[in-house]
């Protein structure tokens, strides 16, 4: 079997599994983050995810101890999968270049800290 070839332009971690709400119009959905780049995410919902193409935000916190840091990250769905447990979809953050900075340096900690063990 051949691999797709991956259209992600950002590097990912890659298993990343952090609590998070998806809030979609009226529907408030919990989930898990589980991949993350600067520019969008994998999530696993417990429920029907959002349509591909739906604007969404994501609540979720990130980083560790005193930075843990609450944030509400505007996205739009690329892609759903609800046919198949678990329900999944992938977003595409719409967010400012301060907020795509958090998230990389939240991302540049997880790799130090992988580099250690």
């Amino acid at each position: 079997m051949t691999e797709k070839p991956d259209k992600r332009k950002a590097d990912r971690v890659q298993p990343f599994v952090v609590r998070c709400l998806i809030v979609d119009g009226a529907r408030r959905i919990p989930g898990y983050l589980t991949d993350l780049s600067a520019t969008g995410a994998q999530v696993t919902v417990e429920g029907h995810p959002p349509s591909a193409g739906a604007a969404v935000v994501v609540e979720v916190r990130l980083g560790r101890g005193a930075d843990v840091t609450a944030r509400r990250l505007p996205a739009t769905v690329q892609w759903a999968r609800g046919e198949s447990p678990p329900p999944s979809f992938g977003v595409t953050f719409q967010i400012a270049d301060d907020e795509r900075r958090a998230i990389e340096a939240v991302l540049a900690d997880i790799r130090r800290r992988a580099s250690l063990i």
